[in-house]
């Protein structure tokens, strides 16, 4: 038999006739029949949003106080089920494209590889839809016969933009060599495009 939870009985509340045994006596822990059967206890409070929680130096299940042996159980798997429930979730995040939030839930997690995979995915699709309107802003600048100086944000370079300018020139600050953020430059010739 496997010790189990603690239930205060009624031998517990009687007054005892031995003074000083009365501060000593803790109410004896039920047994259960196996762990499978205390999992299915536990599971029954835990797959409800019940964790197990402490209450001094012990840990309480729904309302029962849990003996040590088996408070150590209960809350592993509050702890599984806690973290199944937030992957779950960050799948869902995933799938309605949410995935600084879904990056978020993995970084909580501990799982920081995953974390910055769902954001570099993330930036690659936005990039994919950007890279054709940076194709189009430019043949725009191009057709109008424009030319006008990008600002590098990391060192203030002028980077200039003209008829002859390609894309291959516009990935790469050509003074600090740092990357140009598309969408940067996206807004930039938006505006540039737009006030033409």
């Amino acid at each position: 038999m496997v010790a189990g939870y603690a239930q205060p009985g009624p031998a517990a509340s009687q007054p005892l006739s031995n003074p000083a045994l009365r501060y000593s006596t803790i109410p004896a822990y039920h047994t259960v029949c196996s762990w499978e059967c205390f999992d299915r206890w536990a599971w029954t409070f835990i797959s409800r949003g019940h964790a197990p929680g402490m209450f001094g130096q012990h840990y309480i299940l729904g309302g029962v106080r849990l003996h040590p042996g088996t408070a150590g159980r209960a809350v592993a798997m509050a702890e599984d089920h806690r973290r199944g429930q937030m992957l779950e979730q960050a799948r869902h995040l995933i799938e309605a494209e949410d995935h600084e939030a879904a990056a978020g839930i993995y970084q909580t997690l501990g799982m920081w590889k995953e974390a910055g995979e769902i954001r570099r995915n993330g930036r690659r699709q936005i990039v994919t839809q950007v890279h054709v309107n940076v194709n189009d802003l430019v043949d725009q600048v191009r057709k109008a016969g424009i030319i006008t100086d990008y600002m590098c944000p990391a060192c203030r370079g002028h980077i200039r933009i003209t008829g002859e300018t390609t894309l291959a020139t516009l990935r790469n600050c050509q003074y600090c060599g740092s990357a140009v953020q598309t969408t940067d430059l996206v807004d930039f010739l938006t505006k540039v495009v737009g006030y033409s």
